[in-house]
This record gives C-alpha cells, structure tokens and sequence, in this order.
C-alpha cells in the first residue's frame, strides 16, 4: 500500500512538474510576442506615463532614464522592436547612443521639446526614423510606432 501511494505521489508530481513547465513555457511565449519598446526619457513620469499608453496597447515596454542604462538594455535585451529617444535635457552624447541603436539595426524615434533643424539633421545622420515634437498626439504617436514594428 505505502509502494503504491510512493508511486502516486511520484506520477502526479512528474505530470504536474511537465504541466508547470508547460504552462511556463506557453506564458513566455506569449509574452514574448509582445513587441519590446526602449524607451528613454530623462523625466521618470513621463516615462512611467509613456509605458502605461504604450502597454494598454499591447506592447512590452523597457524604460530607461540615461544615456548609460539604455546602453546596457540595448545589450542585455534580445531583441528590440523600436526605441523611443525622449532627447531633452541630454547633451549632444545623446547621439552615440543614437548610432548605437542604428549599428544594432534598431529602428528608433526622436521625441524633441522643440522643432529644431540641427536636431533634425543629426537625426537623419544617426538613423532616425523620424522627430516627433512634444508634446506628443498619442494617436498619431501610436499609428506610426505600429507602422515601424510592423514594418
């Protein structure tokens, strides 16, 4: 009786261990559809408001407040559907950061306070696939980060 509850106890804890995994491995899957945004963003509001909009729309979002820590998720994440380069208040090292998003092949946007023809230029220089001027129409900032990923 005891060989038998031994071997019980042994069989649901294999199936239930196969089932776990199971489980674990269709909950990653399906989260790792998701298309992973970066978002840099210097003012941790915005930035925490950004990744509320863009996750209500189904997109996985990272966010990042500098130069540095962007650096390190461009290289800890696998793969990056789009970034989002918030510019203000960085200095002009903002744009190796910029080239090292379009030497990885990730597509990105410039977010920038004001409508400036420098900033423009070194966009288009560094890779960007355009400047969006705050403060942003969610919408139109929606259409066209759907428009990159699925590009």
């Amino acid at each position: 009786m005891e060989l038998e509850l031994v071997n019980r106890l042994k069989t649901y804890v294999a199936y239930s261990t196969v089932h776990s995994k199971e489980l674990t491995t269709r909950i990653v899957t399906k989260m790792s559809l998701k298309p992973l945004i970066l978002a840099l963003n210097r003012n941790k509001r915005n930035l925490e408001i950004l990744e509320k909009i863009l996750g209500k729309e189904g997109y996985q979002v990272v966010g990042v407040l500098d130069p540095p820590e962007l650096d390190l998720e461009i290289e800890k994440q696998e793969k990056i559907d789009l970034a989002l380069m918030d510019i203000s208040g960085f200095d002009k090292s903002i744009w190796t950061s910029c080239e090292r998003l379009r030497i990885k092949e990730i597509p990105f946007l410039i977010l920038s306070p004001h409508h400036q023809r420098a900033v423009e230029e070194q966009g288009k220089i560094e890779g960007a696939h355009g400047v969006l001027v705050k403060p942003l129409v969610v919408k139109e900032l929606l259409v066209l980060i759907k428009s990159l990923i699925d590009d």
